[in-house]
């Protein structure tokens, strides 16, 4: 696997999380600087320097996405939204 598609594979995880943050610059930088570090005439300079910016601008990515809900976490989000729905329900009709 090249870098390229191990960027874009991160991007759809991301991008399961927050749409625009997938589509933004920021992204787009990084699949730039996987496709130069992908370049097979690129100096090893030059693929250090774009690894190196590469591995912050994901890390400021994953940083700036919304974190996954667990699917634990979503069960228990609609049990308690249904606790208070029926709550509410109950107390309108006193």
């Amino acid at each position: 696997m090249d870098v390229f598609e191990a960027v874009l594979r991160d991007l759809d995880a991301i991008r399961a999380r927050d749409e625009d943050l997938a589509d933004s610059a920021l992204a787009a930088t990084a699949l730039a600087l996987a496709a130069e570090i992908d370049k097979e005439n690129n100096s090893a300079t030059s693929k250090s320097m774009c690894a190196k910016a590469l591995a912050e601008t994901m890390r400021e990515l994953r940083e700036l996405a919304p974190p996954e809900l667990k699917e634990d976490a979503l069960v228990d989000l609609n049990a308690r939204r249904s606790e208070r729905r029926a709550g509410v329900a109950a107390s309108t009709r006193l």
